[in-house]
C-alpha cells in the first residue's frame, strides 16, 4: 500500500511538472477586445425629440433653407417638394421615399416616429428598424471594403469608444434625403454615429454628416430615445397603399385651380 501511494504521488508530481504548461499553452490570451467593458445598447428604441431635420439649428424644420449648402445642393433643396416641415405639400410632392416607397436612407431612419431595436454580438452590431422592416449590419473592429458599391444605406463598420458605439458609413448613393425636409446628399456622404446610453431608458445618437459636395463643412447633430416596451407591429412601404392616400387624402388637401 505504502509503495501505491508513493507511486502515486510520484505520477501526480510528474503531471503537474509536464501537462500544467501545455494546458496553459492552450489557453488564449484575453485580447484588448476582450478586455474591453462594452456598453450594453441593447433593447427597443423610439424617438423621444429631435424634430424633422438633422441641422442642428433647425431641429424642427422650420426654415430648412438656412443650412448652409454648396450650389449643388442647393438647387437639389429647391427642387424638393417634401410633405413634411416648413415647406411641406401636398400638391404633387417628390419625396422619393412617400412617392416611390424608395429606401429613405440611413440618417433618415431615425427621424420616424417608430421604432428600432439594437442587438449586439462581438462580430456585430444589428439595427433593424420597424418602419420599412430595414436591417443594418454594423461590422466590428473591421476596416471598410475597397472599391465599395454605392448602396441604400452605405457600409457600416464600428467600434466601442468607452460607453459608446461609434459606427462610421461610407458607399452611399445618392437617392435619398438626409431628414424629412429635402436636405440631399451625394456619393460622398460620410456619417458617424454615436450612440450612447443616458441612462437606462435614455439613448443619445449624436449623427456627424460630412459630405463636401453638398455642404461647405461637417455638421454634428443630436437626437434623443427613449426605452419602450411595445411590440414591433408590420410597417412596410406598400406602393399602391401610396397612391391611395395620395388620391383619397393629399389630393383632397390642395386647392383647386380657380375655374376660366
Amino acid at each position: 500500500m505504502r509503495n501505491s501511494l508513493a507511486a502515486l504521488a510520484s505520477h501526480l508530481a510528474i503531471c503537474v511538472l509536464l501537462c500544467a504548461p501545455v494546458s496553459l499553452a492552450q489557453t488564449p490570451p484575453a485580447s484588448s477586445a476582450t478586455a474591453q467593458k462594452v456598453p450594453d445598447l441593447s433593447g427597443v428604441w423610439a424617438i423621444a425629440a429631435g424634430g424633422v431635420s438633422w441641422d442642428p439649428a433647425d431641429p424642427a424644420g422650420a426654415k430648412p433653407d438656412q443650412l448652409p449648402m454648396t450650389p449643388w445642393a442647393r438647387k437639389l433643396f429647391n427642387d424638393a417638394k417634401p410633405p413634411f416641415g416648413a415647406n411641406g405639400t401636398f400638391d404633387n410632392p417628390n419625396d422619393p421615399a412617400q412617392k416611390y416607397c424608395d429606401s429613405p436612407g440611413m440618417a433618415r431612419l431615425y427621424d420616424y416616429p417608430w421604432q428600432f431595436t439594437i442587438i449586439q454580438t462581438p462580430q456585430n452590431v444589428f439595427l433593424l428598424f420597424e418602419y420599412f422592416h430595414t436591417w443594418r449590419v454594423v461590422a466590428m473592429n473591421q476596416p471598410h471594403p475597397k472599391d465599395l458599391d454605392p448602396t441604400w444605406l452605405g457600409d457600416s463598420v464600428g467600434r466601442y469608444e468607452g460607453e459608446a458605439l461609434v459606427i462610421d458609413t461610407v458607399g452611399f448613393n445618392d437617392k435619398t434625403w438626409l431628414d424629412m425636409v429635402g436636405h440631399p446628399h451625394s456619393d460622398k456622404l460620410h456619417t458617424i454615429e454615436r450612440l450612447r446610453r443616458i441612462d437606462h431608458n435614455t439613448l443619445q445618437l449624436e449623427l456627424t454628416v460630412d459630405d463636401p459636395k453638398a455642404y461647405p463643412k461637417p455638421f454634428t447633430a443630436k437626437k434623443t430615445f427613449q426605452s419602450s416596451s411595445f411590440p414591433f407591429g408590420e410597417t412596410m412601404c406598400s406602393l399602391s397603399e401610396v397612391k391611395a392616400f395620395q388620391k383619397h387624402i393629399m389630393d383632397r388637401t390642395v386647392p383647386s385651380a380657380p375655374q376660366k
